[in-house]
């Protein structure tokens, strides 16, 4: 007995003992790292122009480096202060005024062909909006990079007074973009130029249409910005900035482009080392909707959802085209609502509606929400609509904000572009089985074939393209902040002197002959061309030696 009380004390001195040992183990075993002990950096995002699809996806990178420890500041203009407001761990500071420019008057149909047909004409015209304060933000910018030590800059694509000053500074940036526009994610069969973006691809795109974006339409789309990029330069000139002429990919060479994209909304390729996929990265939190909202979409059951983001705006000859498809797809029992988010284009609104089957239907009862099939708003919750189970359908400009947006919550899409991106976006959605593309040349039975054809999708393509796309949007949105965030950390902690050895491809250090092997197929082609004239030579003599009458057989023959 007494050895049987030994034995248990025993037993419980091991188990005790192993168990600490193994908790200490457990604890050795926690690697911590140690490259911030030295404090967090000072890091600015700088953008002034461009909107939610701009701004909010780096405000969430940024939200994340605060709550990391690091200092991060939201540089922007006065008007745009409030999409900085959601994030507590990001300082927001007004560079001034921001552009004066009104979204109805600027996007015309005139704007819609200069965009599609002359881009090098459309980007003269942004160029002017990009530049409009650019001597103000860049002697603002540099006093504050100077003066908050700043020690990253993550400078939105349309920002050259961010560039300008940490390439002024010596200070590593980082260009931020929705899209990847650069030769970092340059492929021959790729169409990734902002000129070139209506094929997304050159797989289906006409011989013609290559021929002409390969040769032709660079040399004229260069021809109609190079006098805005004259002026440009000869500003920052002026204020002693050393300004190139220089495609933006050469001078952010040393520099990553972060890029809210992943493949999937762009075409598969190989990506350079300075290129970086980090999205979709789509806000958590969104707003409600609103009780009237919520009572309408309530009470219906197949609902589409009309929104063209904050800029792009309808023309009146558009909003009919739209207008009366919705209305004729409700008579005829494919849609029983819709929920148009009007932003700037109410006044262009006609006053009635008249469909096919001779039904009149007023516009002002479809703002005043007297007509029970249509819910007008100024400004919608677009997530929350997007998410309710009754939102069947989603009629939109196709940025890839509100792409991501639909595709997250599983909602077809009918994208009617309006410029920039949006064609390809559309021809995209069009060719993965996503939903279609509605045309400002369509006409109105057109129209209501195609919302149907998305809405019924008779061969189940479209609810099968649009729910692997919307696990690919989940999957990949749930780490793309972390993700971004350390690879800012990345270009903080192991620049040098504002460049990053580590991704600097070998190519770089060496001629364009050795990086290429061309010396090796120099030499190759020599070795060959050799080895031919020694067989030549051998052949030749050999027949000569045995085909070369003898000097007996000349005497014989004489």
């Amino acid at each position: 007995m007494r050895f049987n009380n030994k034995q248990k004390s025993l037993s419980s001195l091991l188990f005790a003992g192993l168990f600490a040992t193994s908790a200490h183990a457990q604890s050795n075993l926690n690697l911590q790292p140690t490259f911030q002990n030295d404090g967090g950096k000072n890091i600015v995002f700088f953008s002034t122009i461009g909107g939610a699809s701009h701004y909010n996806w780096v405000l969430n990178i940024g939200d994340e480096l605060g709550s990391r420890g690091h200092n991060v500041t939201f540089l922007t203009s006065d008007e745009d202060m409030r999409f900085g407001s959601p994030y507590k761990h990001v300082q927001t500071v007004s560079t001034g005024p921001g552009t004066e420019w009104d979204p109805a008057e600027l996007f015309t149909d005139e704007l819609k062909e200069i965009s599609t047909n002359r881009p090098g004409e459309f980007m003269a015209m942004v160029f002017d909006l990009m530049f409009n304060n650019y001597e103000r933000d860049y002697l603002f910018t540099r006093q504050f990079f100077i003066d908050n030590k700043i020690d990253v800059a993550l400078c939105d694509h349309f920002a050259d007074a961010c560039v300008d000053v940490a390439t002024n500074l010596s200070i590593p940036y980082i260009v931020t973009a929705a899209m990847d526009v650069t030769k970092d994610t340059a492929a021959p069969y790729i169409n990734n130029d902002i000129a070139t973006l209506n094929f997304p691809t050159t797989e289906y795109q006409p011989f013609i249409s290559r021929f002409k974006g390969q040769f032709i339409d660079p040399i004229k789309n260069l021809k109609a910005a190079l006098p805005a990029i004259k002026k440009m330069n000869a500003r920052k000139i002026a204020i002693g900035f050393d300004a190139k002429l220089e495609d933006p990919s050469t001078k952010w060479q040393h520099s990553i482009k972060l890029s809210n994209t992943v493949f999937g909304y762009t075409p598969a390729r190989p990506l350079g080392p300075m290129a970086e996929f980090v999205g979709p990265i789509i806000p958590k939190h969104y707003k409600p909707l609103t009780p009237d909202l919520e009572a309408y979409l309530n009470a219906h059951e197949r609902v589409a959802y009309v929104a063209f983001g904050h800029a792009a705006t309808p023309s009146e000859k558009d909003i009919v085209l739209i207008l009366s498809g919705l209305l004729e797809s409700i008579e005829r029992g494919d849609l029983d609502g819709f929920v148009w988010a009007t932003v700037h284009a109410a006044g262009r609104f006609p006053d009635s509606i008249t469909t096919s089957s001779g039904h009149v239907y007023s516009v002002k009862d479809m703002f005043d929400h007297v007509n029970p099939h249509a819910h007008m708003v100024k400004w919608a919750p677009q997530t929350a609509i997007l998410h309710h189970p009754s939102t069947a359908l989603f009629v939109t400009h196709g940025g890839l904000g509100s792409w991501y947006e639909s595709m997250y919550s599983g909602t077809r899409l009918v994208v009617f572009p309006f410029f920039g991106d949006q064609h390809g976006n559309g021809f995209t959605v069009e060719v993965n089985k996503l939903g279609g593309v509605l045309k400002n040349e369509y006409s109105v039975q057109e129209a209501v074939d195609l919302f149907r054809k998305v809405l019924v999708d008779e061969t189940g393509e479209i609810a099968d393209g649009v729910k692997r796309m919307q696990a690919l949007t989940q999957i990949y949105s749930r780490h793309g902040v972390i993700r971004g965030a350390d690879i800012v950390e990345e270009v903080a902690y192991t620049n040098k002197n504002g460049r990053l050895p580590h991704r600097e491809s070998a190519d770089h250090r060496m001629s364009y002959i050795k990086s290429h092997n061309l010396d090796l197929y120099g030499a190759l082609a020599l070795l060959v061309s050799f080895a031919l004239l020694v067989v030549a030579f051998i052949a030749q003599t050999g027949y000569r030696l045995i085909f070369k009458p003898s000097s007996t057989d000349k005497i014989k023959k004489l």
